[in-house]
Formats: structure tokens, C-alpha cells, sequence
């Protein structure tokens, strides 16, 4: 008869299923049969290496052999007298029964055709005398074989030779190697074919957990091994003939040892062997998962040779287990009957599949119970290689994904709608708040709203986003913050990221109108010129993209910001160059935002060129720059009404004072110096310091400005005086560290009023106070950063070193009002000032001439 084969590995264990031991159920005989068993596990060796798992197995074996039905008899760790009368014992009981089943595990060797059973004490010499230091097996196998009709052996005992390399046996045919690892098939065996011997044998089973000449591993420290793994999940397995389920176990040790051991099994046996009389039902999940595996593993034994070596080759190349690499030979439809290059091309990139498969993984973000439970039997499924089952599992979890997202579906769109709810909530809470001049809070809120849409409302979320930027520019401008304008540059350029910017016209580049506006502000707190080139190339690459022709609107928006940024340039770097650059383009804007179509529009932009002529009007052509100023800021101010728009309206009317106090500096009498202050104090009403701060600090600069200029005409004796409190409360409000450039010109305005009040007091103190003032100012305004205000405070305090100079007969501050004088003429002469202001400074450096020649 043929004997089985394939199964590889070594270390059996059999798995716990309470089925009755029997012959197929025929009529004429359908009684249980009666079986015993011994199950030996030899760990603690006294003098050989001793082995980690056979007490482990040897337990789980007897348990699972129990509920089969078996009486078993157990030996831990027995010695030679110990394990003969065990076995004696054993033989006696076969006697009377239907099944003797033999499980060892533990040392075993073979020498000179015969395998051996080690006991624990067995050392060296036990070679020497192995008839009654070592167990033959052959011999229990023929005492066996007399007395039961059906014998089973199952050696788990193929790990390598425990004695000393080249070691031999003294055997009664003479001296034998032992075999360097694994057991072998005793010689007549082949196989067990004297099993007909005896009249009532039904046949013989011998298993070897490895292929003779192969060692068996022992598994790892504490479980089981391998082919004891292997017999505790599949010897109980119902339905099953016992030479099927030896297959399954030889195969399942093959493909979880990667191909390293295949179980050995050599069998006689004439009439079919069960160990279970009943099938497992398949109803269960966990059912139908260990019939996939157990199908799955007699589909690998028959594998023809070829095709195994194959898969093993892929497997270990890509990594991935051998049994779902088997199992996914269905699932993928490969083609096996193709030629080796073919099947070997379809295993490969099944391979990488699954490596891919397996890298991706991922449990830990489910939740609901049943996905939970579906996927682990997908995943259980798949590690056995039932591919197609777990595909079935995959199903269902879709199936029960498929429901949830239905739910997740109306919760959402009542989420969307709560969301929107709350974020219209936030919403009107920050355009209230901005009402009351709390843009901090407007621009919190904002960002909250924001927060609420982002995910359902992309369109809304940003124009949110933009609403933000714009509170924080108003919080900066109002309030003087600098760290807000700071940050509402950065919410700008994180809505230029925002899927929702399509919502806004132009885009990125509509974004950036918003942001120019914010940099410019900004530069205006900060010296040099960094911010405001940024904010000049920010609209000029957007009108790159807003044309008159394609966005009117936009176009002249652009044009207005642009000047804006243009003027403070000119502040900046001085000259007539970027006023006039500013002034061409708010004309240019005026063509599409006309008094009768855009009236608000069109009063911004006569204030802003009612400043352009005022600026004009300090390098050149004053008196008919500064008419034209007045008469454009009277025209804003025909439509910014104070009842309409108040805050509009004083801006318009502090700009027209300021003009006011120009043109009446260089005419006679103090009508329009008068007209100037009155208009301050009128502004002062609408901007109070409680709504808005910057702008109350810069009005009482300005104020304090024109008192001077009152003062100097004689007819204020008080004005100075006046003028010094209007400083200091601009002080209050603008600091240096907010707002350097500021802070610097009301120092500076600081001097000027010292200055006038020495004038007027004859007082050389004054004139140093005045002097301190002016030194004080210019540690921030320097000639890089600011070289037309650093030019005008350099000629004031050459004239307050001249007074000095000339009371005091002080060389030292002649010669410093000289240099102070040089400077300020020099830089006016690289800003291209009108050529009026060099006699003004002839005439000074003159006067400091005659003084030094009267000077020690």
C-alpha cells in the first residue's frame, strides 16, 4: 500500500474537539471504538541540551486526546525504568482495545536503520548499552502490532543529534553512526507492509514531525512546537479520514515554518479512520474559517512539486506567508496550468499585492462593534489563506459600512446645518462687536465662525477668513496694534491656501488687495521702506490680473491701495516722484468710481488727492498745491457728511486742516491757522481716544502742530504751552515701541515747540530742551529709513544750535548748527527739492559765518 507523505516539520500536538473515536458508521458495525493513549514529554534532561516545549505539548496533547475520547496516560520527563514500565503498561492495554496512539516528544535518534526514544538521563554512554539506556522504536511498533488492531506513533522527536558530533551505537549488528538530526523509516519498512502479519491488524501509522534526515524545530520558549501546533488544531476536525488529517497537519506546518520542515508520515491502514463521527458545522464564522483553512490545505498537497518550490521562492523574495500566498492563487485567477515563466510572472505581482496588502493594514482607527467584528474575521480569514472568505467578510463589513454612512449622511447634514447655524451666530456677534470698535473680539469671532464651516461650507468658511484679516487690520490701524496687522497678514496669506478662495474675485490676487492695505499700515508704524515696496509690488502684480477692460472695479480698487502705498513712499524715501505716481493713479481711479455712479468712492479718493497736493506743496509750488488740496478736500466733504458717515468725515476734515495750516504758514495773518485748529477740535469730537486711539493721538499731534504755528504769530501767548500738552497726550497713546516713526515726529514736534519758546522766552534752556528733543527723535529717524524727515529735523536743530550758538558765543554749537545745515540741504538736494529751499540755507550757513567770527 502507499504511505503518506508531504507534511513537513517537527514537534505534534493534537487540538481539542470532543468527537467519538470510530470506523466509518455502517450498519454491521456503527459501535464507538475504544481507544488509549500514552503521551510521553521528555523537556529536562539531566546531561543533554534540554528542550523548552515537549512538557507544553505533551499536556495539550493529553487534554485534546481525552476529549476525544482516548484513555490517556502521561509521562513528564521519564527515565528509562520509568518510561519501560510506562510503555509495558501501555502494550497491556492495547490489548483490549480498538486504537493504541503512542505521541512523543523529545530526543530521538536513529543509528544503523533503527530510531530510538531518548530518556531524560541519557548521556554518552547510554550509546554503549542502548537495549537498556534507549527506546527502540520498531520493537514497541511489533508489540504493538500483536496486540491492537490499529497502531498510531507520533514522534515528535526529529530535532538534532543531542550527543556529541560523529558519536556511534553499539548495535547487535555492529557499530552505528547516529544521524546527525531527525529520525528515519526502520529498514523493512516500506512501508509497514508486515502490518498484514498479524490477522487482526487493521494497519499502522507512524508520523514523523520531520522528513527522514530532517531535524524538526521546537518552536518558540513556552508554546508549542510547530507540528504539535499543527496536531492540536486539525486532529479533531470532523468529517475528516485520519490520512486526511495527518495531510492537513504536515501541510500546516509546511506553510507556518515557511517551507523549512515537512512532516513525514508512513501508514498502513485498511479500512478508514475518523476521529470525529460528525462534521463541523460550517454556520459559524469561526467554522467556515478552519473548513477554508483545512480545504486550503489539502488543495496544497496536491501541488505538483515544481509548483510548490515556485511559490516558496516568491514567497520568501517578497516576504509574505506561504499559506496566503497559496491562497491567493485562486483569488487573483492565476492561471496555473500556464508555462513556469508565466506562473512565476502572476505569483510574482500576486506577491507584491499582497506585501502591499499587508503594509497597508490598519485597525485602529474602527469603531463600530460589528465593522470590528467583520474585519477581524476578514483578517483571521486572510492569515490562513482563505482569500475568497475573507473577500465574503470584506463584503459584509462594506454591506454594514454601506448602512453606517447612510446614518453618518442625515447626522451630517443636520451637523452641516448646526454648524452653519453657529457660525452665522459668531458671525453677528463680530459685526456687532466691530459697531462698538471691538475688532479684537470681531476678529475672534470671525475665526470661530470660520472654525464651524471650514469642513461643510468652504465658500462661506473663507470669506470668513477674510473677515478676520480685515478686523485685525482695523484693530492695528484703529487701535495701534502692530502685532494685529502682523497677524492679519499671516490669516491672508493662509486664505490664499483655502479651497473656498474662489469665492473671492480674482482669487489669490483679490486676497491680496486686502493684505496690501494691511502691510501698507503697517509700514506706516515701521522706519525704512521693506513693507511698503512689498505692499507696491502686491498691487502691481494685481493689476496683472484686474484690468479696466475685464474688472473695472477692481482695477481702480487696486489703483487707490497702489497710491496709497505710492504716498507713503514718498513720505519715505522724499521727492516729488511717488506723489506724482500717486496722484496719476487715484486720477486714473476716478474714471470709474464717478461722483454720480460711486459717491463714496469718489469723496475717498478727492481726500486722498487733496494729500497728494498737500505733499506737492512742501517741495514746490506751495500756495496753488495747497488751494488745490483745499478744494478737493471740500469736495470729499460733500458727500462725507458728519451725519452720514462720521468717521470718514473727520478724516476728510483733519486732512483739509492740515492743508488749512500749510497754506496759512506761508500767508500772512492767522485766518486759516484759526480755520486749521477749529477743524482739529471738531475732529477730536468724532475721534475720541476710547473708539479710536491712533487716531486721537495723530489729531492731537496735529493740533499741537498748528498751535505752534499760532503761537509764532504772537497772537497765542498760550499756544506753545498748549501745544506741549497736545504732545504729550499723543505720547500717551503712540509709543516708541508700537510705533517708532510716529513716536518720532511728535518728539521731534516736541523740539520744534522748545524750540519756538526760547524764541519767544529768550531762554538758552529752552533751546536745549528744544536740542534734547531733536537728538531724542533722531534715534529712530535716520537717513536710510527716513531721509525727508531726517533732512527737516536736522534743519531745526541747526537753528536751535545757531540760537545757542549765538547767545552764548559757543563756537562748538556754531560749528554743529553748520553740519546740521549741510545735511539737511545735502539730502533735500538728493530728493530733488524745488531749488527755493537753497537760498533758505545760504542764507543760515551766512549767519552761522558771522557768528563764528564773533565767537572765542
Amino acid at each position: 500500500m502507499a504511505g503518506w507523505r508531504r507534511f513537513a516539520l517537527c514537534a505534534a500536538l493534537l487540538l481539542a474537539l470532543a468527537l467519538a473515536l470510530a470506523w466509518p458508521a455502517r450498519a454491521y458495525d456503527a459501535r464507538p471504538l475504544r481507544g488509549v493513549a500514552l503521551v510521553i514529554g521528555e523537556s529536562q534532561y539531566r546531561s543533554l541540551p534540554a528542550l523548552a516545549n515537549p512538557a507544553n505539548d505533551a499536556r495539550a496533547v493529553a487534554q485534546l486526546l481525552t476529549s476525544l475520547g482516548f484513555e490517556v496516560s502521561s509521562i513528564p520527563d521519564g527515565d528509562g525504568p520509568r518510561l519501560a514500565r510506562g510503555l509495558k503498561h501501555f502494550v497491556e492495554d492495547a490489548a483490549s482495545a480498538d486504537v493504541a496512539l503512542l505521541y512523543y516528544s523529545g530526543h530521538g535518534i536513529e543509528a544503523g536503520g533503527e530510531n530510538y526514544l531518548v530518556p531524560v538521563e541519557a548521556d554518552a554512554s547510554s550509546l554503549a548499552d542502548p537495549a537498556n539506556r534507549l527506546v527502540p522504536v520498531s520493537a514497541l511498533l511489533a508489540e504493538l502490532r500483536a496486540s491492537v488492531p490499529v497502531a498510531i506513533l507520533l514522534l515528535d522527536a526529529c530535532r538534532s543529534n543531542p550527543f556529541p558530533p560523529d558519536a556511534t551505537l553499539t548495535a547487535p549488528s555492529g557499530a552505528a553512526p547516529v544521524a546527525a538530526a531527525g529520525l528515519d523509516l526502520a529498514r523493512g519498512a516500506a512501508p509497514l507492509a508486515d502490518a498484514s502479519g498479524a490477522p487482526q491488524s487493521l494497519g499502522e501509522v507512524i508520523g514523523f514531525a520531520a522528513e527522514p534526515g530532517h531535524a524538526a524545530l521546537d518552536g518558540e520558549p513556552g508554546g508549542n512546537s510547530p507540528y504539535a501546533a499543527a496536531l492540536l488544531k486539525h486532529l479533531a476536525a470532523g468529517g475528516f479520514a485520519f490520512g486526511d488529517v495527518m495531510t492537513m497537519v504536515a501541510e500546516e506546518v509546511y506553510v507556518k515554518t515557511g517551507g523549512r520542515q515537512l512532516p513525514w508520515t508512513n501508514a498502513s491502514l485498511r479500512r478508514l479512520l475518523y476521529f470525529g463521527q460528525v462534521p463541523e458545522e460550517t454556520g459559524s464564522d469561526e467554522a467556515s474559517i478552519r473548513s477554508a483553512r483545512r480545504k486550503l490545505l489539502l488543495t496544497i498537497a496536491a501541488t505538483p512539486a515544481e509548483q510548490r518550490s515556485m511559490v516558496e521562492t516568491v514567497a520568501a523574495q517578497n516576504d509574505v506567508p506561504l499559506d496566503q500566498l497559496y491562497g491567493m492563487l485562486g483569488a487573483l485567477q492565476v492561471d496555473t496550468s500556464a508555462g513556469p515563466a508565466d506562473l512565476r510572472a502572476q505569483l510574482a505581482a500576486g506577491a507584491q499585492k499582497l506585501r502591499e496588502i499587508l503594509d497597508r493594514h490598519d485597525t485602529e482607527t474602527r469603531q463600530d462593534p460589528e465593522l470590528i467584528r467583520l474585519s477581524g474575521l476578514a483578517d483571521r480569514a486572510q492569515s490562513e489563506g482563505a482569500i475568497q472568505l475573507a473577500l465574503t467578510f470584506r463584503a459584509k463589513a462594506s454591506a454594514r459600512a454601506e448602512e453606517i454612512a447612510t446614518q453618518l449622511d442625515e447626522a451630517e447634514a443636520d451637523i452641516r446645518q448646526r454648524r452653519l447655524e453657529l457660525a452665522g451666530t459668531f458671525a453677528d456677534h463680530a459685526r456687532t462687536a466691530i459697531l462698538n470698535f471691538d475688532y479684537r473680539t470681531a476678529a475672534q469671532r470671525y475665526e470661530d465662525a470660520f472654525r464651524q464651516v471650514e469642513r461643510w461650507d468652504p465658500k462661506t468658511a473663507f470669506i470668513y477668513k477674510i473677515f478676520e484679516g480685515d478686523a485685525l487690520t482695523d484693530q492695528g490701524m484703529i487701535k495701534g496694534e502692530n502685532a494685529a496687522l502682523s497677524q492679519a497678514v499671516d490669516v491672508y496669506e493662509a486664505a490664499k491656501l483655502l479651497p473656498g478662495v474662489g469665492a473671492f474675485t480674482g482669487g489669490p490676487a483679490g486676497v491680496a488687495i486686502n493684505e496690501g492695505i494691511t502691510l501698507t499700515a503697517l509700514a506706516a508704524r515701521e522706519n525704512g521702506t521693506a513693507r511698503v515696496e512689498q505692499a507696491i509690488k502686491v498691487y502691481e502684480d494685481a493689476l496683472d490680473v484686474f484690468t479696466r477692460k475685464r474688472a473695472p472695479v477692481l482695477w481702480a480698487t487696486v489703483l487707490i491701495n497702489l497710491g496709497n502705498a505710492y504716498d507713503l513712499m514718498g513720505q519715505r524715501a522724499g521727492g516729488t516722484a511717488y506723489y506724482a505716481k500717486a496722484m496719476d493713479a487715484f486720477r486714473q481711479a476716478t474714471k470709474v468710481y464717478t461722483k454720480k455712479t460711486n459717491p463714496d468712492e469718489w469723496a475717498g479718493l478727492q481726500n486722498n488727492i487733496g494729500n497728494e497736493f498737500t505733499a506737492l506743496g512742501d517741495s514746490g509750488d506751495a500756495r496753488k498745491n495747497y488751494a488745490a488740496a483745499i478744494e478737493a478736500f471740500h469736495g470729499a466733504l460733500t458727500v462725507w457728511t458728519r451725519d452720514k458717515v462720521p468717521v470718514q468725515w473727520a478724516m476728510a476734515l483733519a486732512n483739509l486742516a492740515v492743508a488749512l495750516q500749510k497754506l496759512g504758514e506761508i500767508e500772512g495773518g492767522t485766518e486759516k491757522l484759526e480755520a486749521s485748529r477749529a477743524a482739529f477740535q471738531d475732529v477730536l469730537e468724532v475721534r475720541s481716544r476710547q473708539t479710536q486711539p491712533v487716531d486721537w493721538a495723530n489729531t492731537q499731534n496735529n493740533l499741537g502742530s498748528v498751535l505752534l504755528s499760532l503761537g509764532q504769530r504772537g497772537k497765542c501767548p498760550d499756544c506753545f504751552g498748549q501745544a506741549l500738552a497736545a504732545f504729550d497726550k499723543a505720547h500717551e497713546v503712540i509709543t516708541r515701541k508700537q510705533d517708532p516713526f510716529t513716536w518720532a515726529t511728535i518728539t521731534y514736534n516736541q523740539g520744534r515747540a522748545y524750540r519756538f519758546m526760547g524764541d519767544a522766552e529768550n531762554s538758552v534752556p529752552r533751546y536745549r530742551k528744544a536740542l534734547e528733543q531733536m537728538d531724542l527723535a533722531l534715534t529712530e529717524l535716520t537717513r536710510e529709513k527716513s531721509p525727508v524727515i531726517w533732512g527737516k529735523t536736522h534743519s531745526v536743530r541747526g537753528e536751535i544750535l545757531l540760537a545757542i550758538g549765538a547767545k552764548t558765543h559757543d563756537k562748538a554749537s556754531l560749528l554743529a548748527a553748520r553740519d546740521a545745515f549741510i545735511a539737511a540741504r545735502d539730502i533735500f538736494r538728493e530728493q530733488h527739492y524745488s531749488s527755493g529751499f537753497e537760498g533758505f540755507y545760504e542764507k543760515e550757513l551766512g549767519l552761522v559765518q558771522q557768528q563764528l567770527a564773533q565767537a572765542r
